[in-house]
């Protein structure tokens, strides 16, 4: 007897615990299934009424009030036989709301990772055309199509196309724009290495350290950025070099080494864009003293 009830209150406990869960799946999934568990507490109280009336042999106040339980008669059985078939579907259709929630919480996660990941491309574009971002427009680039499907191969399995050097730069830098940062890795890493001492090679290393950068890949984000730096340190993108070392060092948890990027970005270039306007925010974000 004392089993059978302590077994119902674990069942009325779990109720309370899986509707606590649901409160973090999304309001239309949460208030479906805490009526599916509502509907599964009147079932248990409704097994409770019949089961445990006054004067049976299953009355949960007898034990307490010391009476003297009688033999339990063919029909207390079957009501306690009933009452196993009805906790026992219970505990079934709670083990299958259990994995709805979890199933509902992966799909929340996924949702959450993608948006993370549409939140650092957007804040990298609104960052390099609050920056002043060569190359092209910012109409040009905040009009630009998101384009996740890579670039097309020229004949002779050249990605660049066929023309001057700033043909070539602007094709490379037009994939940035739409949004096909492995098509521009692609793009300018071949117009580096076609053209390592062009007046736009600094750029094209710039914005390939940002290809690594808006995708999350921060150690070669960083090693990049450090090669544009080490080649280029005359270069108009330096000091956005600097910022961006320490950005990609903060993002790995090298937050001390991040900072000593933005001393040197302060110590070297005092009058860039970089310096005025974001140092001190991706300071503050890396705990900088």
């Amino acid at each position: 007897m004392i089993r059978e009830t302590k077994r119902t209150v674990g069942i009325g406990v779990l109720s309370a615990f899986l509707i606590a869960a649901i409160s973090i799946c999304s309001p239309v999934q949460a208030e479906s299934l805490e009526k599916k568990v509502e509907i599964l507490e009147k079932q248990l109280r409704a097994v409770q009424r019949k089961v445990f009336t006054p004067g049976s042999y299953f009355e949960q106040d007898g034990a307490a009030s010391g009476q003297q339980a009688t033999a339990p008669s063919p029909q207390s059985g079957v009501l306690l036989a009933d009452m196993e078939a009805r906790v026992t579907q219970i505990e079934t259709q709670m083990r299958q709301l259990t994995g709805q929630i979890e199933e509902s919480n992966y799909r929340i996660t996924q949702l959450t990772n993608r948006l993370e990941t549409l939140v650092k491309d957007y804040e990298f574009r609104l960052s390099e055309l609050e920056g002043g971002g060569k190359g092209a427009s910012p109409a040009a680039v905040a009009a630009a199509p998101v384009d996740s499907k890579p670039a097309a191969t020229s004949a002779g399995g050249s990605l660049l196309p066929k023309g001057t050097e700033k043909e070539q730069y602007d094709f490379a830098y037009g994939l940035v724009t739409k949004g096909d940062y492995t098509g521009a890795e692609r793009a300018l890493s071949e117009f580096l290495k076609q053209h390592p001492d062009h007046a736009l090679a600094g750029n094209a290393k710039y914005w390939l350290g940002q290809t690594y950068y808006v995708r999350g890949m921060y150690t070669d984000a960083t090693r990049t950025f450090l090669e544009g730096y080490n080649d280029y340190p005359q270069h108009a993108k330096a000091p956005g070099f600097l910022l961006k070392i320490g950005m990609s060092l903060n993002a790995m948890g090298e937050k001390n080494d991040a900072c000593e990027a933005y001393r040197e970005l302060s110590a070297r270039f005092p009058d860039s864009t970089e310096n005025k306007n974001r140092r001190q925010a991706e300071e503050k974000k890396a705990g900088c003293q």
